[in-house]
């Protein structure tokens, strides 16, 4: 499978794990190193078990009761043979779990892969987004 291909196929399966929040898929996405780290504004999670728990289940799950997460672009750089890196924008369809209403988030996300002997894998994340209106997604 040719380089793009496969980093574009692990952010489409890194976005339909948030949303299915299913914790073997996420969790076998990253690479299990202690230095795995996914940042989200302010907030940093450090270690793919915080990254689940913390991160996509005590901070995404509370908050929406559902979220899609759409690449609107990306852009991938090998660095070495086993590093890379994915640039690209998103936005998000998400409903309020509190509220029942429909929600969105745009914004910039990049993520660091690693190849590793069952392919690449997931070794950071950092995005930032806005808040936007369901009419402008």
């Amino acid at each position: 499978m040719e380089f793009m291909k496969e980093i574009e196929e692990l952010v489409q399966r890194y976005a339909d794990a948030v949303h299915t929040q299913d914790e073997n898929e996420f969790k076998s996405l990253w690479t299990q190193e202690d230095t795995n780290i996914e940042i989200s504004g302010t907030m940093l999670f450090q270690g793919v078990e915080s990254i689940y728990q913390d991160f996509l289940i005590n901070l995404i799950q509370k908050k929406y009761s559902s979220i899609y997460v759409i690449n609107d672009g990306l852009q991938a750089y090998l660095l070495t043979d086993d590093v890379a890196v994915a640039v690209f924008k998103y936005h998000t369809e998400c409903v309020i779990r509190e509220s029942g209403k429909p929600h969105g988030i745009a914004g910039l996300e990049t993520q660091v892969k690693k190849k590793t002997g069952e392919g690449w894998k997931i070794a950071h994340i950092q995005y930032h987004g806005k808040d936007i209106t369901r009419e402008a997604i």
